[in-house]
């Protein structure tokens, strides 16, 4: 079976133009989701952003064989840690809206230990609205032909632990790491991302000069320039996202950006397709 890769939303969790800020750069861009399509119309979704809403119905609306507008959006759902971004549009699957039955809801234990002791995540579940799977490492298939491994990386432990998936067909890997606190303090970051042919990476920031109002070392990210440093020989297999409203290479024609893709890597936008 094909499958392709879509991106819902290409911005840190406030999204750009984030709220309160009157000088997005670049496009507007939802925050930071994907999904993985097949071509009978099922639908994973990695990670379930504020903008959830919005992302699923831009599905419906691309000319791919997705098309779902009863029923459940998606055939199951995985998410990477509890940060707002990523986790809070599965409020959008309760009974005030979706009212989804029994969506496979695949997380880490420290994530499905933490949904289930806060409302009104909690009540979703227990309503029948999600139904949760915990992934302790273990790969799972969602889709005939799919394989889904969490892969565990070091970033804030706020509330949960942080995993990026590899997503893999008997062709293709994909990996997806939207959130990391650098490369340096995961060891086993080359060989990893080296397993895949499409990674879409943290892109945050450009540099450290971004929000001068802010410690960038309370937040950490790695760099959009460490990361061209490091991965330089993976680059055309390299896609950014997560970039925050602060980012220049948000701006496709933007020297930021032009300099990304003369590295030969590419910035994730909303909407974006890309083979798997």
């Amino acid at each position: 079976m094909d499958y392709r890769i879509v991106v819902l939303g290409s911005a840190q969790d406030g999204g750009s133009p984030q709220m309160g800020f009157d000088a997005p750069i670049g496009p507007p861009r939802n925050a930071a989701s994907i999904a993985v399509l097949a071509g009978n119309g099922a639908a994973l979704l990695f990670d379930a952003s504020p903008d959830l809403r919005l992302q699923q119905r831009s599905l419906v609306d691309l000319d791919l064989a997705y098309g779902r507008r009863g029923g459940n959006p998606f055939d199951a759902v995985f998410l990477t840690h509890a940060h707002m971004g990523h986790y809070v549009g599965l409020a959008q699957f309760g009974n005030e809206a979706a009212n989804t039955r029994s969506l496979p809801l695949h997380v880490t234990s420290s994530m499905a230990t933490y949904l289930m002791a806060n409302d009104p995540w909690a009540r979703i579940i227990t309503d029948g609205n999600l139904e949760i799977h915990t992934l302790d490492g273990a790969e799972v298939d969602p889709l005939p032909g799919l394989t889904v491994t969490p892969e565990p990386v070091p970033h804030r432990a706020d509330h949960t632990d942080t995993v990026g998936f590899s997503i893999r067909t008997r062709d293709s890997r994909a990996f997806y790491l939207p959130d990391i606190d650098g490369w340096e303090p995961w060891r086993s970051a080359r060989e990893v991302l080296s397993r895949h042919d499409v990674i879409i990476v943290d892109g945050t920031f450009s540099n450290a000069r971004e929000l001068p109002d802010r410690d960038v070392a309370a937040i950490p990210h790695p760099f959009m320039a460490d990361t061209i440093d490091r991965f330089g020989d993976l680059a055309s297999r390299i896609v950014f996202t997560h970039l925050n409203r602060s980012n220049r290479a948000s701006d496709p024609t933007s020297s930021e950006a032009a300099a990304v893709v003369a590295a030969g890597f590419r910035i994730a936008h909303d909407g974006m397709v890309l083979a798997l």
